[in-house]
């Protein structure tokens, strides 16, 4: 291996997830922009499939929190990244709360160097909940001036039902943690609601909380967008939005073909939002754009990379690249977001071939399928669960 690859700044993807997209596919991005990358993932995983990966490591079925740190922390020190990059939202809440709630016999020596990394691979402490939990950011845009449709937060059954009555239906129901779907219900009826909070999962990772919130909101008609962004101490340092054409599985659920466009007003609530929590990272943010008023409406937050992350390149919005220059502690001079209007579609790979193997837009669209990566590119064709599996990860 030559000097120069040796000296190339060192990022380790963490995931948990063995069907996201995102962290299998960024890693070649990061590669191309100057990283050596390390990967920290299940063995059964798309991410551990790549091959742009200089190291991997493994985390055991069935993993336990302490045996997880300390794998961790292994891999911190055996690879010394630069920054860790979360590939799924339970990585993020459990990063935290190694900062925000160590837990008991977590050794002193690891959870000093596991801090420092943590807060320089996510920022500031003080917004990370603010904008990882549904409730809290509602709240926060709300007082700031963010738009955000119309709503209270529940704590129970009964709360839910009420605010819902003074709303008028229909609305929509969000768990506090949740994306791509899950968690979230539209609700014609307080039968419809009840029914909804019944079957949310529980929590899949510590809760700061210590219970459920619920976030009860104006139904608005509308089409989902989201943004991918690389964020730095508050600051967008370069962003992208793209819109859903198509969805699988289901009107709720995650993309998969899209339309990249420029909209300033998306930008515009994302800089102010950014600020107020101190963003940091890869990053994502999704709004519904209100059809009869075009206003953009916050819907979350996602403190991690996106599967849309992999894709600004295509329309010369590099956020891997981005994230080189700010992290050797350069200004990024390419550029920061698309220009105002539609753009390229995409049909999304493997999504669109999960939600129709014969669909007519893999034919008349360009796709994102890695062709580049054939051992990824296999894993994603052969999915046993390829019927219903789905992008975790939002756009």
């Amino acid at each position: 291996m030559s000097t120069k690859a040796d000296t190339r700044p060192r990022v380790l993807v963490v995931t948990m997830g063995t069907d996201y997209i995102a962290p299998a596919r960024m890693p070649f991005e990061l590669q191309r922009a100057g990283f050596r990358v390390a990967m920290l993932a299940p063995r059964e995983a798309f991410a551990a499939r790549t091959e742009f990966v200089d190291q991997i490591g493994y985390f055991p079925p069935g993993v336990k929190f302490h045996d997880w740190v300390g794998i961790l922390a292994g891999a911190v020190r055996a690879v010394n990244p630069v920054l860790l990059l979360p590939g799924d939202d339970i990585t993020v809440r459990t990063l935290m709360r190694l900062v925000l709630d160590p837990p008991e016999g977590l050794r002193e020596d690891i959870r000093i160097e596991l801090d420092a990394l943590i807060r320089r691979s996510l920022g500031d402490p003080a917004g990370w909940l603010d904008s990882i939990d549904k409730s809290r950011l509602f709240e926060l845009a709300r007082r700031h001036g963010i738009a955000v449709a119309d709503g209270e937060v529940a704590g129970d059954e009964e709360s839910a039902v009420a605010i819902a009555a003074r709303i008028g239906y229909p609305v929509i129901l969000r768990q506090m943690f949740g994306s791509a779907g899950r968690g979230a219900a539209r609700c014609d009826s307080a039968a419809a609601i009840r029914a909804a909070l019944r079957n949310f999962a529980e929590p899949d990772a510590w809760s700061p909380h210590g219970g459920q919130r619920f976030v009860l909101q104006r139904w608005i008609a509308g089409d989902v967008v989201n943004r991918a962004s690389v964020a730095w101490y508050g600051r967008e340092i370069a962003g992208f939005t793209r819109g859903r054409l198509a969805t699988h599985p289901g009107p709720l659920g995650p993309a998969s073909v899209v339309e990249f466009a420029g909209i300033p007003a998306v930008t515009a609530a994302t800089d102010r939002l950014f600020g107020l929590v101190g963003m940091h990272g890869l990053v994502g943010t999704q709004y519904i754009i209100d059809a009869a008023t075009g206003i953009p409406y916050l819907i979350e937050v996602n403190r991690r990379m996106l599967p849309a992350s992999h894709a600004g390149a295509l329309v010369g919005i590099d956020l891997a690249a981005a994230l080189f220059a700010v992290a050797a502690g350069d200004d990024w001079t390419g550029p920061k977001d698309l220009p105002p209007g539609p753009g390229l579609r995409l049909a999304l790979f493997p999504q669109e071939w999960y939600r129709d193997v014969e669909s007519a837009w893999l034919r008349s669209l360009p796709t994102d399928a890695p062709w580049h990566d054939p051992g990824l590119f296999s894993a994603m064709l052969g999915l046993p669960f390829a019927a219903n599996a789905q992008d975790k990860d939002g756009q």
